[in-house]
């Protein structure tokens, strides 16, 4: 239904607000305040830009929904978290 819903909104300004409001806005906001917080304990570079991994995040899930239509496994979350977090951890300096 979400996929049906996204391929409307493309087409109907009205479907594309509502679908903004109760879907993407929230989703958005919780994930944002998940890796506000997960910065703010130190694992994650203090320079990381948090909209930008947002965006980097949800990218490959919403690839595979739209797609590929492969399904969106546990498995798969966690390869795409440990790859996103690999790359925005905190850096040891090295001398």
């Amino acid at each position: 239904m979400y996929q049906d819903l996204i391929g409307e909104a493309q087409h109907d300004p009205e479907v594309a607000v509502a679908l903004n409001r109760r879907f993407l806005e929230p989703q958005t906001a919780n994930t944002l305040a998940r890796l506000r917080a997960v910065k703010d304990q130190g694992q994650l570079a203090p320079n990381v830009d948090l909209d930008l991994a947002f965006e980097i995040l949800s990218g490959p899930l919403y690839y595979r929904l739209l797609i590929t239509q492969q399904p969106l496994t546990h498995a798969y979350i966690d390869r795409v978290l440990h790859a996103l977090f690999a790359g925005m951890s905190p850096r040891q300096q090295t001398r």
